[in-house]
C-alpha cells in the first residue's frame, strides 16, 4: 500500500514538472507546434516517437517527410514519402505522399521525376491538392521555358478556384515574364493576389512591388488610339460595305470597308469588317493588318482576337497567332474554341508536349469529348514526362 502511494506521488510530481505521459495526441500537437515554429528536428523527433508509441502509419510517415523536407534532409524525406505510399497506396494520404515525392525530386533537381509525380495528381479528388499540383507543375514548366504549358495549368486552377491567392500570384508572375510579357493581365492578377494573400507573406510584398512597377510602365507605354475622323462618312461607307457583304459582293464590300477605315480610323466596327472581308477575299496580309488596327481600338475584343489568331494560324504565322490568343484565353479561360486553337498552334510548331497540355485542358472543358479527339490528345508526347 505504501509503495502504491509512492508511485502516485511520483506520477503527480512528474505531471507538476511538465513530464506528461506521451500519448499520440500529445506527440502530434508537439510535432505540429514545432513544425509551425520551424523547429524541424524537434518535429521529426516527435513523429519518430509517435511511430514507437502507435506503430507504423502512412500519415505519420507523410508528416515525417514534410518535416525532413523543411530540414533539407532530402534522402530521409524520400524514404519517409516512399514508406507512406507503401503503407497506403490510394486515398488522400497516398496522394499527399506522391506530392511529397515530387517535392523531394524537385529539390534534387530531378525534374522528370518531379513532373511525373505532379502530373499524377492532376486528377486527385482533393481540389486543393489539384491546385497545388498544377502550381508546382507550372513552375517546373516555366523553368523549362514552357510558358504556354504553365499557362494552361494555371488557367485550369483559375477556372476551378478563381479566388485562390497563389494561383493569382503565379498567373501574375507568369504573365509578367517572357515570352508572354502580358503587362495588363499581370497587373490585374497581382492586384487580386495582393488583396487575398496573407499579410506579411513575401508573395504579397512582391505583388505590391509589381503593381507599382506595372502601373508606371503601362502609363508610359499605353498606345494612344487614332483620333476619330469623319464619323458620318465612315458610318455610311460601313453601311454600304455590309450591304455588299450580304449580297456576297466581296470586292465591292472590301472597297467600301477600306474607305470606312480611311474616313474614320477610330471606327472599330469598320476595322473589324475589313479584316473579315479581306479574309474572305484571301487578302490575308491586309486582313491581319485590319484586325491589328481593330485591336488597337479595342484590345479586349474577343471576336477580333480570335479571328486574328485564326487568320495568323492559316498564314502559318504561329507566334503571332499565339500572341493574339493568350490575352483572350486569360480573359475567357473556358473558351473551348480558343483553347483548341492554341493546341493546334503548338502542334503546328512541333511542340507536341505543350500541345498535349492544352489538349488535356480542352478535354476537361468538353462535356462529351469524342473518342477521336481523346485519342489524338493521348497520341501527343509528354503524357508521362
Amino acid at each position: 500500500m505504501r509503495r502504491f502511494a509512492s508511485l502516485i506521488a511520483l506520477a503527480a510530481a512528474a505531471v507538476a514538472v511538465g513530464c506528461a505521459p506521451e500519448t499520440p495526441e500529445r506527440l502530434s500537437v508537439d510535432a505540429e507546434e514545432a513544425y509551425a515554429a520551424g523547429e524541424y528536428s524537434k518535429a521529426i523527433a516527435a513523429y519518430e516517437r509517435m511511430l514507437e508509441v502507435s506503430g507504423e502509419s502512412a500519415m505519420t510517415y507523410a508528416n515525417l517527410a514534410q518535416c525532413a523536407l523543411g530540414a533539407r534532409d532530402l534522402e530521409y524525406a524520400r524514404r519517409c514519402a516512399d514508406k507512406a505510399l507503401a503503407l497506403e497506396g490510394s486515398g488522400a494520404t497516398a496522394d499527399r505522399a506522391r506530392e511529397l515525392q515530387g517535392m523531394v525530386a524537385e529539390a534534387r533537381q530531378d525534374l522528370p521525376a518531379a513532373t511525373r509525380a505532379y502530373r499524377g495528381l492532376l486528377g486527385a479528388e482533393d481540389a486543393r491538392l489539384r491546385t497545388r499540383a498544377r502550381s508546382r507543375l507550372a513552375r517546373l514548366y516555366a523553368r523549362q521555358k514552357r510558358a504556354d504549358s504553365a499557362l494552361a495549368l494555371l488557367l485550369a486552377s483559375y477556372g476551378e478556384a478563381p479566388q485562390d491567392a497563389m494561383t493569382l500570384y503565379n498567373l501574375g508572375t507568369l504573365c509578367v515574364n517572357e515570352p508572354l510579357r502580358l503587362r495588363q493581365p499581370a497587373l490585374d492578377f497581382f492586384r487580386l493576389a495582393e488583396r487575398t494573400l496573407p499579410a506579411g507573406s513575401p508573395e504579397r510584398a512582391k505583388s505590391k512591388t509589381w503593381i507599382t512597377r506595372l502601373e508606371s510602365n503601362l502609363n508610359r507605354l499605353r498606345q494612344v488610339p487614332p483620333s476619330p475622323g469623319n464619323t458620318r462618312k465612315g458610318a455610311e461607307y460601313l453601311r454600304k460595305a455590309r450591304e455588299n457583304m450580304e449580297r456576297k459582293r466581296w470586292r465591292s464590300a472590301e472597297d467600301y470597308a477600306r474607305q470606312a477605315t480611311q474616313a474614320d480610323p477610330a471606327n472599330f466596327d469598320a476595322a473589324l469588317a475589313l479584316g473579315r472581308i479581306c479574309t474572305q477575299n484571301n487578302h490575308q496580309s491586309d486582313g491581319l493588318k485590319a484586325y491589328e488596327a481593330a485591336l488597337v481600338l479595342r484590345p479586349d475584343s474577343p471576336e477580333a482576337r480570335q479571328e486574328a489568331a485564326r487568320l495568323a494560324y492559316a498564314m502559318k504565322r504561329y507566334d503571332d497567332a499565339a500572341a493574339f490568343l493568350r490575352p483572350l484565353l486569360i480573359a475567357q479561360p473556358k473558351n473551348l474554341a480558343a483553347a483548341d486553337l492554341m493546341m493546334r498552334i503548338l502542334y503546328a510548331q512541333q511542340r507536341g508536349a505543350d500541345a498535349r497540355v492544352w489538349g488535356e485542358y480542352c478535354l476537361a472543358l468538353m462535356p462529351k469529348p469524342t473518342e477521336a479527339y481523346r485519342k489524338f490528345v493521348e497520341s501527343l508526347p509528354g503524357g508521362d514526362a
